[in-house]
């Protein structure tokens, strides 16, 4: 059964508002412009002016400050330090359940974690990590994955929504970050998983998140094409033609 089928009521309550809705992810990386909760909070609310249902927010600070100031659901995760060598084949999102605890003391209404296979830091199971913070934390989770058997298994395990956030982002799935989304996972996961499906990762034209929405996601994710102003210049930047080689 397609998961644009389920009823409004079988959703965890703080989903129900998200429904074929925008969620916009805000977040900087250590070292950036735009690395403070002030900042952050300026990106998100700016979003929800624009129209956006949601946030998608990186770190328990930000976090804090953002729920001190709107009500809309908030999906949270953590992001550890990774070097770039080792990105592809390790756990960093929200990795533990300690983690997500912290997420969830903070005012996260989601908790967003790596549902990939790759194991996790603490040896703890995915199927383990998923039943605690639904069962302890009362959250819903959020499935960060990169393939259709990934989405499977964290829906099986218990996720109340599947994202295709980490599609590209792992060995098995590696790609150039200009890479388009795989609208063929999306159509797939739409039609094989009984929870909601959410298009997040590698959206930048509006035509996508309207060909998400016609595949049947539940919502669509967007963030750099929103927040991160220095991939936004470069884009623009590339499209300078080269300076011809000959003197004028």
């Amino acid at each position: 059964m397609s998961q644009t089928q389920s009823p409004e009521h079988e959703l965890a309550e703080p989903l129900v508002g998200l429904k074929k809705a925008l969620i916009v992810s805000a977040q900087a990386a250590e070292g950036e412009p735009l690395c403070a909760p002030e900042h952050i909070c300026a990106l998100a609310l700016s979003a929800l002016n624009g129209g956006a249902k949601g946030l998608r927010l990186e770190g328990v600070e930000n976090i804090r400050y953002l729920r001190a100031r709107t009500a809309v659901p908030l999906v949270g995760l953590t992001k550890g330090v990774v070097p770039d060598a080792e990105r592809y084949g390790s756990v960093y999102i929200t990795a533990t359940f300690a983690e997500a605890q912290e997420l969830a003391n903070a005012g996260a209404d989601i908790i967003a974690l790596d549902a990939t296979n790759r194991p996790r830091p603490d040896g703890v199971s995915l199927k383990e990590l998923i039943g605690r913070i639904a069962t302890e934390l009362k959250r819903p989770v959020w499935a960060d994955v990169s393939t259709l058997e990934e989405g499977a298994l964290a829906a099986e395990y218990g996720a109340s929504v599947v994202s295709t956030t980490l599609y590209g982002y792992t060995a098995e799935t590696k790609l150039p970050p200009d890479a388009p989304p795989d609208f063929d996972l999306v159509r797939r996961l739409c039609n094989e998983l009984s929870v909601p499906v959410v298009l997040e990762g590698r959206v930048w034209q509006p035509a996508e998140v309207a060909r998400a929405f016609e595949l049947g996601v539940f919502a669509v994710v967007v963030g750099s094409a929103i927040t991160r102003p220095q991939l936004i210049t470069q884009r623009f930047v590339q499209a300078i033609p080269a300076a011809s080689a000959k003197s004028p």
